[in-house]
């Protein structure tokens, strides 16, 4: 008789549970088995959506026990900007959030935004290189993608030199996003940062005008990170009137402080992120603002929010129009003949394409019209050194170009896109060109399994709505940043929302619920004694996050 055994005088003496005195320690029930269990970490679907691959679900666990430097620290392994792209991705990580299919998705650029904030505020500074490399690497371009190039070749030691045409860096980021979404203080913060990697900036340096790229010796490897530089025509009768302009030149006369006299009523042309931007700075400097587009809202490129936002300011939509001529009095704009539109069959991009409306034709008068119709390169100087399509610089998607010792990345590779597209493509090729400048092997990275809300078990889930982001109610009549940012305690409450699919975090339900004691746990970390499992799954069962798999035995 085992000396754990206990005996019971009669069933009073019999405890009011469903457990065990003893154990089955000495029946090795895992020949029984025929399917087994075992601890398996996947992808979140927000990593999964994420274009610039941060590890989100990773960062909010750190964030969630307040440890919120080594989770800025997290970020900045795949993205140098948390502040900016907190404030203006198009966040497709919320997107694929599998909390929007149980009530609303998380709020995950306003925690990105706490993050990137809290590293400036606390100056918090970046880890010098472990090691110097003995190669130069030159950067043609100070917005985003050159930028980001430069910061993780900077991070693995290389000596970086930017070559930007502007007086100051950003790109697009200081002349083309206004303060309201992006204040000027927040880029200059994550800019020095950046900068005080050692890299070296030469502003007002315009490769092509007084400076040849041929110049430019003693570098191992060119990354190209140009933008769009020319607004795009539309190729109407009098659109050379005064008072018709790019809206690009109205963004950086507006983001130089300079600014421009545009009267009174104002009509922009386009529907993308740009035209957004110039309708509501155009709205902050006390015109009455219409954006014209040619297909309905459901077409719009622009992100959901910036329309929104622009309706709620003020901004007066009219879809389904188009501008058809441009009616000039004395060599200035007088009105815009206007021509409405219906929508016919897909074109190239996958939208429905717009065709005129016969005998629909309509006027609106303006002091201004501002033409977003999306953005142009200018690759001649390239030509020469890598090959050009449709006016773009050819490169795969890791930055590779016909000439092995130059890369190139952001819009000047994909065309019109995003901040955090440019980000995930200077990432790349910096990978790219470590990798070829060290011998070594470039491999991108793989992702598991990506988990969906019909692989977790919501019954351990309360339904939570996401946080509101406070917004500044007097920012349409001025540049003050709109949106406010999540408080620490409402940060803390979107935080406690996050599923965290796919990976353990320690809630204890398999090890609560295993019938055989066959789940052990040690300083959090949990394993199987498969000699005792017998298969029944119902710790994969009980699970609710989807880190435990199954698989046949044998197998």
């Amino acid at each position: 008789m085992s000396e754990n055994k206990k005996i019971f005088k009669d069933q009073r003496d019999m405890p009011l549970a469903a457990v065990s005195e003893g154990d089955m320690l000495w029946n090795k029930s895992g020949s029984w088995r025929n399917v087994r269990p075992y601890y398996d970490n996947k992808t979140s679907p927000c990593i999964a959506g994420c274009t610039a691959g941060e590890d989100i679900q990773g960062y909010i666990a750190l964030a969630k026990q307040g440890r919120y430097e080594e989770a800025v620290r997290l970020i900045w392994q795949r993205n140098p900007f948390p502040a900016i792209c907190g404030r203006v991705c198009y966040h497709p990580c919320m997107s694929n959030c599998a909390r929007k299919d149980y009530d609303e998705a998380l709020f995950i650029p306003a925690i990105e935004r706490f993050l990137g904030d809290f590293a400036i505020e606390n100056r918090l500074g970046e880890d010098a290189p472990a090691a110097r490399q003995p190669h130069a690497v030159a950067v043609i371009g100070g917005g985003p993608s050159g930028l980001t190039c430069a910061y993780f070749l900077a991070k693995r030691g290389y000596r970086v030199t930017i070559f930007e045409k502007r007086d100051k860096l950003g790109g697009v980021l200081r002349y083309g996003i206004p303060d309201y979404r992006l204040p000027k203080r927040v880029l200059d913060a994550e800019l020095e940062r950046l900068l005080g990697l050692g890299i070296e900036a030469r502003t007002g340096a315009a490769i092509g005008s007084g400076l040849a790229i041929e110049q430019l010796g003693g570098y191992a490897a060119y990354f190209l990170g140009l933008g769009l530089q020319r607004s795009r025509t539309l190729d109407i009768a009098g659109e050379d009137a005064e008072g018709v302009m790019p809206g690009l030149e109205y963004l950086a006369s507006v983001n130089d402080g300079a600014g421009m006299e545009i009267g009174k009523k104002v009509v922009v042309i386009g529907g993308g992120n740009t035209a957004m931007d110039v309708a509501r700075c155009a709205l902050r400097a006390g015109s009455e603002v219409t954006v014209l587009y040619r297909r309905t809202e459901n077409e719009m490129p622009a992100i959901r929010d910036e329309v929104r936002e622009a309706k709620e300011e003020g901004v007066q939509f009219r879809f389904l129009a188009a501008p058809a001529e441009i009616v000039k009095q004395r060599g200035r704009l007088r009105e815009i003949k206007c021509q409405e539109m219906e929508l016919g069959e897909p074109d190239e991009s996958g939208r429905r394409k717009p065709v005129p409306k016969p005998g629909a034709v309509f006027t609106v008068k303006a002091d201004t019209m501002l033409v977003a119709a999306g953005e142009l390169p200018d690759t001649k100087i390239f030509e020469p050194l890598v090959d050009v399509k449709y006016g773009l610089i050819v490169a795969d998607d890791f930055g590779r170009t016909s000439n092995k010792r130059f890369y190139a990345g952001g819009d000047i590779v994909t065309g019109a896109a995003t901040v955090v597209d440019a980000v995930a493509r200077g990432r790349s090729a910096a990978d790219l060109i470590h990798a070829e400048l060290t011998g070594g092997v470039f491999k991108p990275g793989e992702q598991k399994k990506v988990v969906s809300i019909a692989d977790l078990n919501t019954a351990y889930f309360i339904h939570r709505m996401r946080a509101k982001m406070p917004r500044n109610g007097e920012a349409r009549r001025s540049f003050d940043e709109v949106n406010r940012g999540l408080s620490e305690a409402r940060l803390r409450e979107e935080l406690g929302r996050c599923f965290s699919c796919g990976v353990c975090n320690a809630c204890d339900n398999c090890w609560v619920f295993c019938p055989d004691v066959a789940i052990s746990r040690e300083n959090g970390v949990y394993s199987i004694n498969y000699d005792h499992c017998k298969g029944c799954l119902i710790c994969v069962e009980e699970f609710p996050r989807a880190s435990l798999s199954t698989e046949k035995e044998g197998k």
